[in-house]
């Protein structure tokens, strides 16, 4: 029965991505971004870092995934403020910007409430494409919270205790079995 339930998921899994193949793509993109965001930086320090502690390791992952969730959720969600906070990072030309500020006076001087909803509506379009940091799609967040895992982990392992003698020596061990 355990044999034939896994046959059945993949090939129900297996038919849906033949018939959303795009979806399926970005999915698994998302995914291994997340993955990537708040598992590598540990993974990686883990066997080379022997400085590597729990708290380090616990406020690395936490990081990563916060800036990877964040990344992939708030350009969808609140465009305008995700914009407004970093657009020195986005890669908008002159003249978007131009439009986007211009769309923002328009919105805030009109006074008439539905010239302010056409406004609203042109200017919500004219800032999802520039509400991102240098270009990248949301799935890719990884690009972003994987330098931020490693950083966050090297910093709080630098200040934290260093792990006990017996949790070096078996993490020594492990990197003498694994080489």
């Amino acid at each position: 029965m355990a044999r034939l339930s896994v046959v059945l998921v993949a090939v129900l899994a297996g038919a849906a991505a033949l018939l959303r193949p795009q979806e399926t793509l970005l999915g698994a993109a998302a995914a291994l971004s997340l993955a990537a965001s708040a598992f590598l930086p540990v993974l990686v320090l883990g066997l080379w870092w022997k400085r590597l502690g729990s708290d380090a390791a616990v406020a690395g992952t936490v990081a990563g995934l916060v800036v990877c969730l964040y990344y992939m959720i708030a350009p969808q969600t609140i465009p305008f403020l995700f914009y407004e906070s970093s657009s020195l990072l986005s890669d908008a030309t002159s003249a978007q910007t131009s439009a986007y500020e211009a769309l923002r006076y328009g919105y805030y001087a009109a006074s008439d409430p539905a010239a302010q909803a056409a406004i609203l509506t042109e200017w919500e379009a004219s800032v999802r494409p520039i509400a991102n940091w240098l270009g990248v799609h949301g799935v890719l967040a990884g690009v972003f919270a994987v330098p931020v895992g490693f950083l966050v982990t090297i910093l709080v392992g630098l200040f934290a205790s260093a792990p006990s003698a017996r949790r070096r020596r078996f993490f020594e061990n492990l990197r003498t079995k694994a080489a």
